[in-house]
This record gives structure tokens, sequence and C-alpha cells, in this order.
């Protein structure tokens, strides 16, 4: 269909020109159902899997989701005079989506301890249905402005307090492509966001990253993790404001130079933290002045491969607790949480039979400082790793298996990680999970994972563990269904 904006004959000649460089499509995939009724594109054409992007998903997601090629409602300007045109388009721009889950936990619930199972769960074999709704405003406003706009209703479930409704990873772009001749395109856009990574192209970041969707009630989120890691989706109230640019130059344009800086402060009110912290044990106050992000990221193109190569740095200053009181307010303690991100992703598409190959890795360093008189830390000062190295291969569309292995190590310290599992506190936490899935349609998926625990903070044998348990026992099978409208 012929567009009756010139602005998406200029978009959609880019995005052509920058395919020509490498940018083969997948066949089996799918994604928000609204980016497909605007562009007219199959989800294959954006994803391998959802979230996972393909060279094309990044360009649109890139052009801040204003690609289209619907025709608007027109001006009424015989009757009206002069009055400015309703620029809409003539088809839905929400989706709906739909998560469920079913967890057995190899010594159920009783192996978080009393203080850490979920109030009122079975003691185990727990099912959420749903365990999570969301719905989406998502695609093009104007030709230059698009938005992401996630509203979830949660379920409830181990670490997720009752359930209700919260904003989820959302955002708003202005974004603008420059021709700059034959080989260079450069792309420049401003957002708004509440999730520090949101706007990252790749699935090596927190907000995006593989295992992509886990069961409120399985044992990994009761693992300590980054500030940066805990604080993606709503799980910590945030609103931030950046700019971003991608040269998309050389040869084919095959060479992909992409940058993203943003500040982030309080996404609600101006004193308690309304979530009252993470899920596994973290800063508990709100954050004290902005917190700077930056990314830089290189990804290159050929034939049916691609490759990118990239880092992150976000250095946030936390108020001490959640207590409203002279603690987390001007002059209480502050503490500082510095994550600093190595990253890399390769990807092979084969478009004549519909398979792809994407294997990540991530590593995510976090230097703490602990103000004088803080009550969450037993140390003035720490570190705290993740270490997540995964793959992903899907067969003619409808068949996929992913695996990884994921490592969170770093200082000992009982203020702030607990005892419940050894006197230390200790993170040191390792797994290694498998997952099969199946797509019988582009918008619903089916997947059994299973994670297998080599040691669960700071626990290796039972013996180790002031609740009796071995790692063995906090082993997860986690059946998972997604459906999208």
């Amino acid at each position: 269909m012929v567009s009756s904006s010139v602005g998406f004959k200029k978009k959609r000649l880019i995005v052509a020109l920058a395919a020509v460089g490498g940018m083969a499509l997948s066949s089996g995939a799918w994604a928000l159902p609204s980016f497909a009724r605007q562009t007219g594109w199959s989800c294959a054409a954006c994803h391998t899997s959802y979230p996972q992007l393909t060279p094309m998903g990044r360009m649109f997601k890139l052009l801040g989701f204003t690609t289209t090629n619907l025709q608007r409602q027109q001006k009424l300007q015989a009757k009206f005079g002069n009055s400015v045109g309703l620029l809409i388009s003539r088809v839905s721009q929400f989706s709906i989506f739909l998560q469920a889950s079913a967890t057995n936990v190899g010594g159920g619930q009783a192996v978080f301890g009393p203080g850490n199972s979920n109030a009122g769960a079975s003691p185990n074999n727990n099912v959420q249905f749903p365990q999570q709704v969301s719905l989406f405003y998502a695609g093009e406003i104007t030709p230059h402005i698009g938005s992401f706009l996630h509203l979830t209703y949660s379920g409830g479930g181990s670490g997720a307090g009752a359930g209700g409704f919260s904003f989820d990873d959302s955002s708003i772009v202005w974004t603008h492509p420059w021709k700059l001749g034959t080989n260079n395109l450069l792309v420049t856009g401003v957002d708004v966001n509440n999730t520090p990574t949101a706007m990252d192209l790749w699935n090596t970041t927190p907000d995006w990253q593989a295992p992509f969707f886990s069961s409120d009630y399985s044992s990994w989120g009761h693992v300590p993790q980054p500030f940066i890691e805990s604080s993606a989706g709503a799980g910590y109230p945030l609103a931030g404001v950046g700019v971003y640019g991608a040269d998309i130059f050389g040869p084919n344009r095959a060479n992909w130079l992409y940058a993203d800086a943003d500040v982030y402060t309080n996404g609600q009110g101006t004193q308690v933290n309304p979530v009252g912290g993470f899920t596994a044990a973290g800063p508990q106050g709100r954050l004290s002045g902005g917190a700077p992000y930056v990314r830089l990221a290189y990804q290159h193109d050929w034939g049916d491969w691609n490759w990118e190569v990239g880092t992150f740095g976000m250095w946030s200053s936390v108020y001490d607790n959640t207590i409203n009181n002279t603690l987390n307010k001007a002059g209480g303690p502050i503490d500082t949480f510095d994550d600093y991100d190595l990253d890399t992703q390769l990807q092979w598409l084969d478009t004549n039979d519909n398979n792809n190959v994407t294997i990540r890795a991530a590593w995510v360093n976090e230097q703490q400082q602990f103000g004088a008189g803080n009550v969450i830390s037993s140390n003035s000062s720490g570190n705290l790793n993740f270490f997540n190295i995964n793959a992903t291969y899907w067969y003619h569309d409808h068949y996929g298996i992913q695996g990884g292995y994921r490592n969170v190590w770093g200082s000992a310290n009982p203020g702030l990680y607990g005892t419940t599992y050894t006197n230390s506190g200790s993170p040191d936490t390792s797994n290694e999970w498998i997952e099969a899935s199946y797509l019988p349609w582009w918008n619903t998926r089916f997947s059994l994972r299973y994670v297998v625990y080599n040691k669960f903070n700071g626990v290796g044998s039972a013996s180790s563990n002031n609740l009796g348990y071995g790692a063995s026992a906090y082993n997860t099978l986690e059946l998972l269904a997604w459906i999208s409208y």
C-alpha cells in the first residue's frame, strides 16, 4: 500500500537502502501486533523471536517505531478552513500481551526461608494464570515521533507483592534520519523513558536479555543483582531523558556505530520509594540527584551474519533506605552504585530455510560505596558482578532451543544480602539453564525451561546452608506461555 505521507516514502527508502547492507530477514518470530499492523510487515522482518531483534528490527526501533505504510485521516480544510489536520492512523496501535506460568522448585518454596518465601504460596507447583497482562500503545504518533508505552497488570507472586497495575518499560521517541552521502546514514533521536537500557538495540542489556521471561516463583528472583539489572521495567520508579545517534556507514552500510546518553531521576514523588526497593536485597531508598547512563556499541554486517560489541556505564546515588525520615532526606546516608558493562552478540540469519542463531554474552561489574551511618550494609564498600552467556536457535519458524550460563559473585555482605542462606551473606550464585520452545503461530509461544544451580547465594552443600538445603534444592522447572494480539 502506498502511503499518503512523503515522510514515509523517505523512511521506506532509507530502510531499504540500509537493508542492502546485510540486513537479512528471518521468517520465524512474533512481536507487538500493532507494529505489524502499522508497517504491513511480518513480525519475522524485525524479530527472530520476541524480543530478539534482527538488523531490520534494530533499524525500525532506531527510527522511533515510526515506519508505516498506512493512510492517515485527511484534513477537512473545505469545512474548517486552515485548521490543523488530524494525523492519526486508520488502525489501532494497541496490543495486548498475556503471560502465564507454572513453576516447580526442587525443594519447594520453603527453601527460601520463612521471611523470603511468598506469603500464601503453595508449598510447590505454583500456577499463575495470568502471571502478567500487558497493554501496549506502540507505534507512530507523528512522522518523527513514536511510542512504546507498556502498562502491566501483575498477578503478584514471590517478590512481586500483591499485584496490581504499573508502568513497565516505556518510551516516547523523537527521531530523524539524515542521509550523508551514498554510504552514510545518520539517525538521531531524543527519548523519554523509565528504564535504563530500554532504548538499546541488542539483546545483551538488562531490559532485553535472555532468558526473556521468568515465573515470579522461580529461584532466580531471590538472587542479588547489580542496580542496573534490578531497575529494569517496573522494578524501581525511574524517569529519564536522553539522546541517541547511530552512524551507519561504509560499503553497503555494513558498519553501525551507536551511542546513547540518558540521565534518570525518581519517577514518583520526592521522598519514599513507593515500590520499596528491590526483590532480592539492595538499596531501598530513592535516587539522590540524577543518575547518568552512557552506552556505546559497534555492529558489523556481512552476508547472513552480524556482530556487535559494546559497553555501558551507569552511576547511581541512592538514599540508604525507604523509611520516610531523615535517613532518606537531604543529609541522610547516601550509597553509590557504579555499574560498568562489556557485551557482545553474534547473529546468523538463514532466509532460505528460516533458521537463525544468536549468541550473546555480557558482564556487569558494580562498584559499591555505602555512606557513613548507613543501615543496610555491613561494609563501607564492595562489588557485585553478573556474567550472562547464552545462545538461541530457531528452526523453520516454529521450534526453538536456547540455554546459557549465569554467574553472580561479589563481596559478602550480611547486612545487604541477609543471612537466610549463609552467615557470610554471600551473593555468589551460578546456574545453567536450557529451554525448549514451540510457536504454533507467530503470536503464541509455549516454553519449558529447567535451571540447575551449582551455587545459590553462597550455598553449595546442604551443610553450608542455614536452612539445611543444598544448591540442587533451588533447581527450577518452569512452563511458560506467551500470547499476544
